[in-house]
């Protein structure tokens, strides 16, 4: 499959390049204006080329300014006009919570990128750029129903903050970790579209199993008994969300673990009473 950037933007064609080779796509840059290749299937410009230049190509995916800014913007609008789309049917967002917490994108069934991170708010942070960055008619997140508060704390602060649109499902866990590294890859290979280069672990292929699953809806948040050791960790995560500024106090932390206030309003809760 072969794509031609018909820009002389040269930091958009590179990032481009770069990405779409990880998608097993390849490319090509031209001239905007000038013959693509006779195997291209799409060609790629800027909205400030095309409207200065005669562009006649038979498919066309034009990128706004916005979209030029924001890499991650302009490869779905690239991926969406190779599937002859503006818009996805569906965007599912597999979670497997724990220690390390695994993500899985799925866009109209095809596992399009994976997250392993020990960070929760980087997790976070991942889901709600991929939603902002990928439209689609229908959007879920699906969270495992094992990892003990920090699942809580992913599905408290994932409820809190989600848009509107966005259903939170929580699915059963039972069989979705492979037994493997070797099962892992396999799993995220079969999943993604050919030539498509995704490295991940046990956690990113659990992620993924549980995104292909029914679960049952979430609206209202979750409560954790936690121990000694949790709060001390969710105290320890205060720190790092606040970037060093606060540590919320013991009784804070319980109520974040029991999902009577997200991490984020506890942390506000602390400010309030140190600044007293």
């Amino acid at each position: 499959m072969l794509v031609s950037l018909a820009t002389m933007d040269f930091r958009l064609s590179f990032l481009l390049q770069e990405k779409l080779a990880l998608r097993g796509i390849a490319t090509e840059q031209i001239v905007p204006g000038k013959p693509a290749a006779r195997n291209s299937v799409l060609v790629v410009t800027t909205e400030e080329e095309f409207k200065n230049n005669t562009l006649t190509y038979e498919k066309l995916v034009v990128l706004s300014r916005s979209e030029v800014m924001n890499i991650s913007k302009a490869i779905t609008k690239v991926l969406l006009g190779l599937e002859g789309k503006r818009i996805w049917e569906s965007l599912i967002i597999g979670v497997d919570p724990g220690r390390t917490i695994g993500v899985a994108i799925i866009t109209d069934g095809c596992l399009r990128g994976v997250l392993e991170t020990r960070e929760i708010n980087e997790a976070i942070d991942y889901i709600f750029l991929t939603i902002k960055n990928n439209p689609a008619k229908m959007v879920i997140i699906r969270i495992g129903s094992t990892g003990g508060y920090r699942r809580i704390l992913l599905l408290n602060e994932l409820l809190n903050n989600k848009p509107s649109h966005v259903s939170i499902e929580v699915v059963d866990e039972l069989q979705t970790t492979p037994t493997s590294c070797q099962d892992a890859r396999e799993g995220i290979l079969n999943s993604s579209r050919e030539g498509q280069k995704l490295i991940a672990g046990k956690d990113a292929s659990a992620a993924m199993e549980i995104a292909f699953r029914l679960g049952e809806s979430i609206k209202s948040q979750e409560q954790w008994e936690p121990s000694e050791g949790e709060l001390k960790e969710i105290q320890v995560l205060s720190r790092q969300y606040s970037r060093g500024k606060v540590t919320i106090s013991k009784d804070q932390a319980i109520k974040v673990a029991k999902g009577v206030l997200t991490l984020e309003e506890a942390i506000e809760n602390q400010k309030k009473r140190t600044a007293k």
